[in-house]
């Protein structure tokens, strides 16, 4: 018992007694291990580098396009994702604490700089969502998914310049479906209520390998269902399609 005693307080000690440095070497190493098991056509790769004194830089490449409508919305909302990853783990959440700076920078296809932003103590955000738990399996709660998707809404609404759609939300309803709801101009109202709308919007859908990524990758989340919901600019509903796991079959 003493010896078990001793080795504790030893390893204790000796984790108690790792610096700055250690820490931001630990942290580097974890993110490099993990962004190898990324699986999202999204993102070809990943990596976090030790800078200067106290400072991480995190790369992320894309195969966005410059002036695709989901640029502009993952471009601004995947820092606050990445800053719930950094609070989610414990190396992560002592190096903010201790004043480490993360620099994120984002590229599109072509190597463009989306998006970069600093994160650090003043703009990472506490997190209710233990992303550690979800990645071994456990569900959240319709209150964490939507915690999640905020890093999304606070950079919504923005309009697709080529159809005039505007996405308003993108929020978690009480079974965990994600609602995506969208603002429909007056011009493509009557194509929406002709006979056969739904299901040739529906087909078109499908045939969305971003669509059923989405759904795939949700799945985990707890998430059967997307519904996206088409209504005017005075809030009434137009049209709303449901696609489920079944329909990717």
């Amino acid at each position: 018992m003493k010896n078990f005693v001793f080795i504790l307080m030893t390893a204790l000690l000796l984790f108690s007694c790792k610096s700055k440095e250690d820490k931001i070497n630990d942290f580097v190493a974890m993110y490099n291990r993990s962004s190898g098991m990324i699986n999202n056509p999204m993102i070809s790769s990943t990596k976090a580098e030790k800078s200067a004194d106290g400072v991480i830089d995190i790369t992320i490449n894309t195969t966005l396009q410059k002036d695709a409508l989901e640029t502009q919305l993952v471009g601004s909302s995947i820092p606050d994702l990445i800053g719930k990853v950094i609070e989610s783990d414990n190396t992560g959440k002592e190096l903010v604490n201790e004043g480490v700076k993360f620099n994120l920078r984002i590229r599109d296809v072509n190597q463009n700089i989306i998006s970069a932003k600093t994160l650090d103590k003043s703009n990472i955000e506490k997190s209710n969502v233990d992303l550690k738990a979800i990645g071994k399996g456990e569900k959240p709660t319709t209150s964490q998914l939507n915690e999640l998707l905020e890093t999304f809404n606070k950079n919504l609404p923005i309009t697709d310049q080529a159809t005039g759609v505007k996405i308003l939300s993108i929020k978690a309803d009480a079974d965990n479906n994600i609602v995506y709801t969208n603002e429909v101009p007056d011009a493509i109202i009557p194509g929406l209520k002709t006979a056969g709308a739904e299901k040739m919007m529906k087909d078109e859908m499908l045939r969305s390998p971003e669509i059923r990524n989405i759904l795939n990758k949700s799945s985990v989340l707890g998430v059967s269902k997307l519904r996206y919901v088409y209504n005017d600019s005075k809030g009434n509903l137009v049209k709303e399609i449901v696609i489920t796991k079944e329909d990717l079959k």
